[in-house]
């Protein structure tokens, strides 16, 4: 959810499980390589908040010790005797039987252990605002974050965290841009000064 800035709902049931409206295990899952070798995962989701109709969640390896698509992995090879209609994120108990992730264990799990080594506790929303701003702190596109979150507007802007950090970074960025195609065209123009 962090990662693919997805909300809790899109993934996770809270009371009710509808496999029309929640992604099951029996879900086309895809699997591939982009241009740089970064590795990806993709599966749709029958119904979202911005998208009834559904949409495509994209998971990259981020190669460290949190990647989704590591994590994914994990889990599905983790729990391979669930029933097809299952929801997807559903766990193997030691009896035999299973059980679906649950929005509200899930958020109390991650702030009981959170609190213990010292941080805040976190709402639900906050995966999908935590995983927009750690991206734009990585100086992923603000606009590539957008589809990322599957933001059909620019609403997304009001989710930025640590905004006077993301400014400065992108500001920055831009002026080391800038600076550096200026000295490469100081760097052509002398090359070709040079030569005649």
């Amino acid at each position: 959810m962090f990662w693919c800035c997805c909300r809790l709902g899109e993934l996770l049931i809270d009371s009710s499980y509808d496999p029309k409206s929640h992604i099951t295990h029996s879900t086309t899952i895809s699997r591939g390589m982009a241009s740089n070798g970064s590795a990806y995962i993709n599966f749709t989701v029958p119904q979202m908040k911005t998208k009834p109709d559904g949409n495509c969640i994209d998971m990259s390896d981020t190669t460290c010790e949190c990647s989704p698509t590591q994590a994914f992995e994990h889990h599905l090879l983790s729990n391979t005797n669930l029933p097809s209609d299952a929801p997807l994120f559903t766990f193997e108990m030691a009896d035999g039987s299973w059980s679906p992730m649950k929005q509200i264990w899930f958020v109390e799990t991650c702030n009981e252990i959170w609190l213990s080594k010292g941080f805040p506790p976190v709402k639900d929303h906050g995966f999908c605002i935590g995983g927009t701003t750690h991206l734009l702190l990585l100086r992923v596109d603000p606009w590539v974050v957008m589809v990322q979150g599957h933001w059909l507007s620019q609403a997304f802007l009001g989710y930025w965290q640590r905004c006077e950090e993301v400014l400065s970074l992108f500001i920055g960025f831009s002026l080391q841009s800038c600076e550096s195609i200026l000295t490469t065209m100081t760097t052509f123009k002398n090359h070709l000064t040079s030569k005649s």
